[in-house]
C-alpha cells in the first residue's frame, strides 16, 4: 500500500513540476526543429540520442511527437514513463541486462515502432550510466529501422545539477534560457561490421558531446 502510494505521489509530483517548468522555459531549437522537419516529412524516422542528464528539456520538445522511448523496467520508470505517456509519448521497457526477456520484449517493439513511421528516444548512457559512457546498440537499431541518428545536447541557463547522481541531472530553473543543438544527422549504411559499427558510435558520443558545448555556448548569448 506505502509503496503503492509513494509511486503515485512521485508520479504526480514529478509530472505536475514538469508541467510547470516546461512551458516557461525559453527554448532555441530553431536548426533542430527545421531538420526535424526537413526528414519527418521526407518519410524518414529519427532515432534521437542524447545524454540521460538533459533528459528534462527532451521531455517536452517531444510532447505530441508520438516518439517511443527506451525506459527501465523498475519503479523509476514507472514514474518516468507517467512523465513521457503526459507529452504523448510511448515507452518502451528494457532491464539493465541485454539478455533479459523484458529487453528483448522491449527493443522489438522499440524497432516495430520506428519501422511504422513514427521517431524513437535514446538516452546513451541510461538508465543507470556510467556517466557519458555510451551503451551498445543503437546504431543496429538504426540499421534495421532505417532510421537516420540525430545526437542531441542540450543546456539551461539556470539550473539546479543533481551533482551525487550518477548522471548529475540539470533541472532547469522556471523561465531559464534553454537550448537544443544538433551537429549533424549520421545515417547508418546496411551491413556494417563491427569495425564499422564501433566507428559510428565513437562519432555519436563525439558528436553528443560537441553538441552539449554548442547548447552551452547558446544559453550563455544575450536573446536566447
Amino acid at each position: 500500500m506505502f509503496v503503492g502510494l509513494s509511486q503515485f505521489l512521485k508520479k504526480t509530483g514529478l509530472t505536475g513540476l514538469h508541467h510547470s517548468i516546461s512551458p516557461t522555459l525559453r527554448l532555441d531549437s530553431a536548426e533542430l526543429d527545421a531538420l526535424t522537419a526537413q526528414y519527418l516529412q521526407a518519410g524518414r524516422s529519427i532515432l534521437f540520442c542524447c545524454w540521460h542528464e538533459i533528459t528534462f528539456v527532451g521531455f517536452y520538445w517531444f510532447r505530441r511527437r508520438a516518439a517511443g522511448v527506451l525506459m527501465e523496467a523498475s519503479l523509476k520508470g514507472d514514474v518516468l514513463a507517467a512523465m513521457a505517456n503526459s507529452y504523448g509519448m510511448r515507452d518502451f521497457r528494457i532491464a539493465d541486462n541485454p539478455q533479459d526477456p523484458q529487453t528483448v520484449r522491449g527493443t522489438v517493439g522499440f524497432i516495430k515502432h520506428l519501422k511504422a513511421g513514427h521517431s524513437g528516444v535514446i538516452a546513451l548512457d541510461g538508465p543507470n550510466g556510467p556517466r557519458r559512457i555510451a551503451k551498445p546498440g543503437m546504431v543496429r537499431i538504426a540499421e534495421k529501422t532505417n532510421a537516420v541518428i540525430f545526437p542531441i545536447g542540450g543546456a539551461y541557463a539556470r539550473k539546479i545539477v543533481f551533482r551525487k547522481r550518477w548522471d548529475q541531472y540539470q533541472l532547469p530553473l522556471w523561465s531559464s534560457r534553454a537550448a537544443l543543438r544538433l551537429v549533424k544527422p549520421l545515417e547508418v549504411p546496411s551491413g556494417l561490421t563491427p569495425e564499422q559499427e564501433k566507428a559510428l558510435q565513437e562519432e555519436i558520443v563525439d558528436d553528443l558531446n560537441e553538441a552539449m558545448r554548442r547548447a552551452e555556448d547558446a544559453v550563455k548569448k544575450p536573446g536566447v
